[in-house]
């Protein structure tokens, strides 16, 4: 059998409920062949964040496809921005209830979310791939930075949870769709919290990822060997020199507990941190490219910012003194 390689590329702490409809995205593609690689991602429930594991085959022949799509037929991107913006005015109208009211709608919602993911992961992919024809790339890196459908939706699909059920609340994030009809008790809640593993083939292993793997002898983790974990290097995103104290921030939930002065170290950012970004005395993230909102709003407030550095959450812990030095992309422990 062939080894099912899975690195990991992004950290969110959307639920499991967004990951299993994200994932599923990923079963055809824009033609509607079957992708022939699965899983395309295996997710790992970390300390309340959601670490993407991609089998990166699936993904790529995924990628490639809509290349080809986009390729052969010139208007077909701008069909999925089309219809990806009434998705998003439809859920805007459901925002404004902040929870709906019942397990039958929020499976509606949940299958209304397919229907978004189809167009989403068009823009999403063709916006990161250099190899899409110009014009067709510009509308989608447009589409793209002004987007934040996961993010509501998973507000909503937490607000739900945790009206229609008390107990689940600060732990929907564990929860899956099949369960919405009886979640789990807060117990089993707070041990995958903690750390589970989520497939979509119905796999929900409350094990750590290394674990997991060391059992099912098919899945290897590609995982970065860190050649110096005093020095950390990125892209610069906004340059700038400053020295301070870490806080690493993977929750929303965690933004209020950001102080003036400390240096942001994230996987990735979104409009919800940004109270700590202008608190920050600098932002470094795992993720991104220049176009990323960490870079984007670092550099309307003028901080400096590092990013796409792939190990500063993992190299750094809180309260570490550090030299952020966006003008070589270097962050240094003092």
């Amino acid at each position: 059998m062939e080894k099912v390689i899975l690195t990991k590329n992004y950290t969110r702490d959307n639920c499991l409920i967004i990951q299993e409809v994200w994932d599923a995205g990923y079963a055809r593609d824009y033609f509607g062949n079957k992708n022939p690689y699965f899983p395309p991602v295996v997710n790992y429930v970390h300390d309340g964040t959601v670490e993407f594991w991609e089998y990166e085959k699936a993904i790529h022949w995924f990628i490639d496809q809509l290349l080809i799509k986009n390729k052969a037929e010139r208007t077909f991107l701008s069909t999925m921005v089309s219809e990806h913006t009434v998705t998003v005015q439809k859920l805007k109208l459901l925002l404004k209830r902040r929870h709906l009211n019942s397990v039958a709608e929020l499976k509606e919602f949940i299958e209304f979310l397919r229907s978004g993911t189809y167009t989403f992961l068009a823009f999403y992919h063709a916006a990161m791939d250099e190899r899409t024809p110009k014009a067709i790339r510009t509308l989608a890196m447009e589409t793209r930075q002004k987007d934040a459908f996961y993010d509501q939706a998973d507000l909503l699909i937490k607000n739900t949870v945790e009206y229609l059920y008390p107990h689940t609340k600060g732990l929907v994030i564990s929860i899956v769709a099949r369960e919405l009809t009886s979640p789990p008790d807060k117990n089993i809640l707070r041990k995958r919290f903690e750390h589970c593993v989520m497939i979509i083939d119905g796999t929900l292993d409350v094990t750590s990822i290394k674990l997991f793997v060391k059992r099912h002898p098919h899945y290897k983790l590609n995982v970065q060997k860190i050649a110096n974990a005093g020095t950390i290097k990125g892209q610069v995103a906004c340059k700038g020199k400053v020295a301070g104290r870490v806080h690493i921030l993977k929750r929303k939930n965690q933004v209020q507990e950001f102080r003036q002065g400390e240096i942001l170290i994230s996987p990735m950012t979104t409009p919800d941190f940004l109270p700590a970004m202008k608190r920050a005395a600098a932002i470094v993230t795992d993720e991104g490219g220049v176009t990323c909102h960490a870079a984007i709003v670092a550099r309307e407030l003028k901080k400096p910012c590092i990013i796409g550095t792939k190990i500063a959450t993992e190299v750094l812990k809180d309260g570490d003194r550090v030299e952020v030095n966006a003008t070589k992309g270097v962050v240094r422990k003092l």
